[in-house]
């Protein structure tokens, strides 16, 4: 059986001549465009590595899917794509992380506002303070700026989401910082090295205040991108992740430096998107259930 090809809109595609170099070309019968069908994430779409590269720059100057959109005049539903095959990239990113040194541990958190993961009092009304319409997130921060950021569970996270989701990152510390969680005490107890609560302490020249701005910068990234889908929250994470851990160290650069940083990042993240081994059509990035096992789980 012949077989069969689709857009990115996810439309049943027909034959529609060959290039110069007698590839087969295809044309949507939906939107009418016309591409070629091969195995790379970006090798059948309509636009060039130029545009895709300059829509990995505004992702990281982060800057609106609909302002990209406009600027690149390209779909809003194409960016919404482009924007999944940079996210599907760094899927495993955090997995990869090694945090070393001054180790800084904290939580925070984000409301779950959306209709079928929202929990409702018996006589309809909000539940109040820290409940299960919370999602937790669970930060790590190293003195060398080096972050991790991760969807533990609804409400408060428990030792075994600490241990499940950053054994892997931890490499060779020497001091932990910490709020007094005893959820994090459990966690902590498993490394050989002194645990310090600043609250607890007379001691001026520790704090929490470097994890701190790294949640107040990453709820300001989470902000700017109020639409964002519950479910897909780990991903926003992965990119943010990503992006402050290779700014970090130079945020007080100069602007020179920081643009040359910005195109390094570029172009590591369009290798990567073009180095994907399986194309991702358009529906299949619909179906991404993300953390959505997370939001069912009511434990």
């Amino acid at each position: 059986m012949p077989k069969t090809i689709f857009c990115i809109c996810g439309t049943k595609a027909v034959k529609n001549g060959r290039t110069a170099s007698n590839v087969q070309r295809y044309r949507c019968l939906s939107c009418g465009k016309s591409f070629l069908a091969d195995k790379k994430s970006t090798g059948f779409l309509k636009h060039s590595g130029k545009i895709i590269k300059q829509f990995i720059g505004f992702m990281i100057d982060d800057v609106s899917l609909e302002v990209a959109a406009r600027n690149l005049s390209i779909d809003i539903k194409t960016a919404h794509y482009y924007r999944h095959l940079v996210f599907n990239t760094l899927r495993d990113y955090q997995s990869t992380i090694k945090l070393n040194g001054t180790l800084l541990i904290d939580e925070t958190f984000i409301p779950i506002r959306e209709k079928p993961y929202k929990l409702l009092r018996s006589d309809g009304k909000d539940i109040r303070g820290l409940s299960f319409n919370q999602l937790c997130i669970i930060t790590m921060i190293d003195l060398n700026s080096i972050g991790t950021a991760k969807v533990s569970s609804r409400a408060s996270a428990q030792p075994e989401d600490f241990i499940r989701l950053f054994n892997m990152n931890i490499d060779n510390i020497h001091l932990i910082i910490h709020d007094g969680n005893p959820k994090q005490v459990q966690f902590m107890k498993q490394f050989n090295c002194p645990r310090i609560n600043p609250r607890k302490t007379d001691l001026t020249e520790y704090s929490t205040d470097l994890v701190d701005s790294f949640h107040s910068s990453l709820k300001r990234y989470l902000f700017k991108h109020a639409g964002f889908k519950l479910k897909n929250t780990q991903h926003y994470l992965n990119f943010f992740v990503y992006r402050y851990n290779h700014l970090s160290k130079d945020k007080n650069s100069d602007k020179k430096t920081i643009i040359s940083i910005k195109e390094k990042m570029i172009i590591d993240l369009y290798k990567k998107v073009i180095k994907a081994d399986k194309r991702i059509k358009y529906t299949e990035y619909l179906k991404d259930l993300g953390i959505t096992d997370i939001l069912e789980n009511i434990r």
